[in-house]
């Protein structure tokens, strides 16, 4: 029996792939958080859900960034 051996393009695919869904799980994340946060001191405004949203799309870009560079 053959072993199929991935392609280039299939790796990069699963790598990109994985890549995205640890960027939307950071993200969600962090919203979580902040809407937990939120409701726990019964604020009227979602402050924390905003900066938490904020910091969490940054810290998955710089995850991103970081991966893309230790890959090359």
């Amino acid at each position: 029996m053959k072993k199929l051996k991935p392609s280039k393009n299939n790796k990069q695919f699963i790598q990109y792939s994985s890549l995205a869904i640890e960027m939307i799980a950071i993200m969600g994340f962090g919203v979580f958080a902040g809407i937990k946060i939120d409701e726990w001191l019964t604020m009227s405004f979602p402050v924390f859900t905003l900066i938490l949203m904020i910091l969490s799309v940054i810290g998955a870009i710089y995850h991103a960034i970081k991966n893309f560079i230790k890959k090359d």
